[in-house]
């Protein structure tokens, strides 16, 4: 076998056998097993420790690890941002939105330089080598509007407009948006009973002065919202509706 570069020979054994077995992420627990497994070191911690500096195995949450084949020059992983989305989350309750849907159904050209995803668990920001994630964690109950077509989950165009319109600041700003949505092709029922189901009496008036629904209206009237302004902040742009009792400051 052609000695790689800075490893040592354990090392090099140890990445031999990931790299065989198709390992491209191992838990720390079944690293330590496969080590004393094929009696490669008599030390698995000190042996994983040494891994980690040379940058052959890479954390990338607590006790799991992403494997650097030998095959790879440039040390780079063998795994897409969202497979490995999909081992951070360990979960299904998630769907791929906001910027990344906003492109996927040509409302912009722009490409997002990182993922944007909706789930049950997490809210932070991630990077992982060159891969960028952006956590939002919403109650189970909005988890709606998800299409399932592709490989993984999206939002589905309706969908994805409530959330542009709630996380506008990723995307130009409020004015921006609504520039946009005004001008795309939508499913009208389904946008407004989304913003219902979503249910945030900002979203409502601001999906009832795009589309002017009656339902939204009169839904918003019946339940006193009508009767004082929504003040939505750092917009970017300046709007007084009084029939929706907006203002954008």
């Amino acid at each position: 076998m052609k000695k790689t570069e800075g490893l040592t020979p354990n090392q090099e054994r140890l990445l031999s056998i990931l790299e065989y077995k198709k390992y491209r992420t191992i838990k720390r627990t079944d690293l330590i097993s496969l080590i004393l497994k094929y009696e490669i070191s008599i030390n698995p911690k000190y042996l994983i420790k040494s891994m980690l500096q040379k940058n052959r195995v890479i954390p990338f949450k607590r006790g799991n690890y992403l494997v650097i084949p030998m095959s790879s020059v440039n040390k780079s992983v063998e795994i897409t941002e969202f497979e490995l989305n999909e081992c951070l989350l360990e979960s299904k309750d998630y769907y791929i939105g906001l910027y990344n849907a906003f492109n996927l159904y040509g409302f912009t050209n722009q490409i997002p330089n990182k993922i944007f995803i909706f789930n049950t668990k997490y809210s932070f920001d991630k990077q992982i080598l060159h891969y960028k994630f952006k956590y939002f964690k919403i109650k189970k109950n909005k988890l709606f509007g998800i299409l399932k077509k592709y490989k993984y989950p999206y939002s589905d165009r309706e969908r994805t407009m409530i959330d542009v319109l709630d996380y506008a600041g990723y995307l130009g700003g409020l004015g921006n948006v609504m520039d946009i949505i005004k001008i795309s092709k939508y499913n009208k029922k389904r946008l407004i009973d989304y913003s219902i189901k979503y249910d945030s009496i900002k979203i409502m008036k601001l999906i009832g002065l795009i589309t002017n629904s009656n339902k939204l209206f009169n839904l918003l009237k019946k339940n006193g919202a009508l009767s004082y302004y929504t003040n939505i902040n750092k917009t970017g742009d300046k709007l007084i509706n009084k029939k929706w009792k907006i203002r954008m400051i």
